[in-house]
């Protein structure tokens, strides 16, 4: 099957993703940090991401696993100038909730798909 993709749709999507990636990145900061996240640190971490994810429709799963991870500690690294652990914790606490609000939507899809009608 061949994979059709739109202009439109490759924008909207990066940029769902990367909202999204965005607000879990600060989300993250923010169970790490406390009060001393802000939004704007995380957006850096959330495009990183957002561009990380489009690589998944080509890519095999391991390797964008691999790569988000990597990715990810950097832009942390960066956004917020943290040491390694402090770093490692919040790149942890992304993936986790990351993890967590994929499953989420994948759940709901399947079951809009499968709804009669």
């Amino acid at each position: 099957m061949l994979l059709q993709l739109s202009p439109v749709g490759i924008v909207g999507g990066f940029l769902l993703i990367a909202t999204l990636s965005t607000l879990l990145a600060n989300t993250a900061a923010y169970f790490v940090l406390g009060n001393e996240a802000e939004l704007r640190q995380a957006l850096p971490p959330g495009v990183a991401m957002a561009i990380v994810g489009l690589t998944a429709a080509v890519l095999p799963a391991a390797v964008v696993i691999a790569v988000a991870l990597v990715v990810d500690y950097v832009m942390v690294r960066l956004a917020y100038g943290l040491n390694r652990r402090g770093t490692a914790m919040i790149t942890a606490m992304h993936y986790a909730l990351t993890v967590v609000a994929a499953y989420g939507v994948n759940t709901l899809l399947a079951i809009y798909q499968t709804a009669p009608g």
